[in-house]
């Protein structure tokens, strides 16, 4: 029990100073432009977004990571989900791991065929994010929305602050969530 008591600390004091544990955006209290390339806060700070494309995106296959992630920088940010194909859903012909925003694979032998999108989410609503709280690793999903290319964070005075854009990952506003199947490791 005494080892216990820096975590449930460390727990209280996180949820003491307001962080939701949940990942989920603070949807009450965003206001989103009718075409959302503009989110803002009670608080006055804005985010601009820059679309990749005009269309949607979609991408299916096995979800290989799964994980909430919470930045007050970006509240409205709310999954990382890596979706995979072929080799790449593969357990044992490639490993995956995912890191702080970031995934890494391996591979023995042969290179790998198929793709591998580590997704950035940001959800359309609390709709979308309930449904994205129901995947699952080894699951097959569809996951559909505008792909976004950077998002410009400005403060309550209006200045500028920053930049966010992906590395090689897909960020993306998500607009429809399919569970294919739920599943279990492809070997």
């Amino acid at each position: 029990m005494n080892k216990m008591w820096p975590f449930i600390l460390c727990i209280f004091l996180i949820t003491a100073c307001g962080v939701d544990l949940s990942g989920r955006p603070p949807f009450e209290e965003m206001t989103f432009s009718p075409d959302y390339t503009n989110i803002s806060m009670p608080d006055s700070r804005t985010w601009n977004v820059t679309y990749e494309y005009s269309t949607d995106t979609t991408f299916t296959g096995v979800v290989r990571h799964v994980s909430l992630w919470y930045d007050s920088g970006a509240p409205f940010m709310s999954h990382d989900i890596l979706v995979t194909t072929g080799d790449f859903s593969s357990q044992e012909a490639v490993d995956t791991t995912v890191f702080a925003h970031k995934f890494f694979y391996h591979w023995d032998g042969a290179p790998p065929s198929g793709s591998i999108n580590l997704l950035h989410i940001v959800p359309l609503n609390a709709e979308i994010f309930e449904q994205l709280t129901q995947i699952s690793k080894w699951n097959h999903v569809t996951i559909s929305g505008r792909e976004i290319l950077k998002i410009d964070l400005f403060d309550n005075d209006g200045s500028y602050l920053g930049f966010m854009t992906d590395m090689g990952c897909n960020t993306i506003l998500v607009k429809s969530v399919t569970i294919n199947a739920e599943g279990t490791p492809i070997p």
